[in-house]
């Protein structure tokens, strides 16, 4: 199996994790209105940041990354219009978008680190 789709496995396994919450019942969590509200737009800025830096282990050119996890996002939300209980949302998609950015942000920071560097390093 070629190195480069063995690095991709991750964000594969990643993405069908995402695929996964996007296809179960919101109400199964339990809360006020506004206490799900912050769990799932927190859920979804973790998810994509973690997406992102998957990702780009695997491919390693930001510009690349940072497609295919935006249009991963815009799949799932157009995915979640067809799912019983949920609705694919514009705003959604934003805050996935904002989370690949503290995916990118987190990485330029601490690509630095000896650690990290050499684990993204070609």
């Amino acid at each position: 199996m070629p190195k480069k789709l063995i690095k991709f496995i991750p964000a594969l396994l990643w993405m069908i994790f995402i695929f996964y919450l996007s296809s179960s019942p919101t109400d199964i969590v339990p809360g006020t209105d506004t206490q799900r509200f912050i769990f799932f737009k927190s859920l979804h800025l973790t998810e994509y940041a973690i997406l992102f830096i998957l990702v780009e282990y695997a491919i390693g050119k930001f510009s690349h990354s940072l497609i295919i996890s935006a249009l991963y996002s815009i799949t799932d939300e157009i995915h979640q219009l067809f799912v019983p209980g949920r609705h694919g949302k514009f705003t959604d998609i934003i805050i996935d978008l904002t989370g690949i950015f503290l995916g990118l942000i987190f990485l330029k920071i601490f690509f630095t680190h000896p650690g990290l560097k050499k684990l993204f390093r070609r």
